[in-house]
């Protein structure tokens, strides 16, 4: 065997298992998690057979989708805190980069199954909230976003938004106008009224790592 011929297959495993991801990624988003997984191996371009040499099951496979969901949102939610931007723009960045994405985020608040993790940890979840209240101290510090303000707020509403409720040029503009309203509603004015009462950060974990079928509980 040439050496050729084992990088060469090296090649085509990484390429499968990443088509693979990106079939159960839209078959989940599509037709949610009960489907066959011979569909996805079918969308995928790929045999039944390799798609078990890649996961094991239903459950390895889509929690695979759902991980690499969670780091492109939580990669999203790091550029915010590290940028120096003001905070409401470094905030508005993150939710462009969300709508921008959507088409990729499959995760429990958007109908994927959980846990994310078999211990039932998710520190992926942990970190995005740690940045996005991280742009929240440094903005209510500067003067610039109201002091209730808080991460759940934001993971919520950015998982709203890339939920697309209308045809997708419709919901796009559609959710560009609602993350400006949501931008401007969260500047730091005198005459502001209290929120209501939200999801703690406890809650949102809890709902972000069990799965979104508990957010009727809430």
């Amino acid at each position: 065997m040439s050496p050729a011929q084992p990088a060469r297959r090296r090649s085509d495993a990484v390429a499968n298992r990443a088509a693979l991801l990106d079939a159960a990624e839209r078959v989940l988003l599509r037709d949610g998690p009960a489907v066959p997984l011979d569909v996805v191996a079918r969308e995928a371009g790929v045999g039944i057979a390799t798609l078990y040499r890649n996961f094991a099951d239903r459950e390895e496979l889509y929690a695979a989708v759902v991980r690499r969901s969670y780091e492109l949102v939580a990669a999203l939610a790091q550029e915010a805190e590290d940028s120096a931007a003001p905070p409401l723009d470094a905030l508005a960045g993150f939710l462009r980069g969300l709508l921008a994405e959507r088409h990729h985020l499959a995760l429990p608040l958007l109908g994927a199954p959980g846990p994310l993790l078999a211990d039932g940890a998710d520190p992926l979840g942990s970190r995005i909230s740690r940045s996005l209240a991280a742009v929240l101290k440094r903005g209510v510090g500067d003067g610039s976003i109201r002091p209730d303000a808080t991460a759940a707020d934001l993971v919520v509403t950015g998982a709203i938004l890339a939920h697309a409720q209308l045809p997708p040029e419709a919901w796009g503009r559609a959710a560009r106008r609602i993350a400006a309203l949501v931008l401007d509603g969260l500047r730091a004015r005198p005459d502001t009224a209290p929120l209501p009462d939200g999801l703690t950060g406890t809650e949102l974990d809890r709902v972000m790592t069990r799965g979104a079928g508990e957010a009727a509980a809430y």
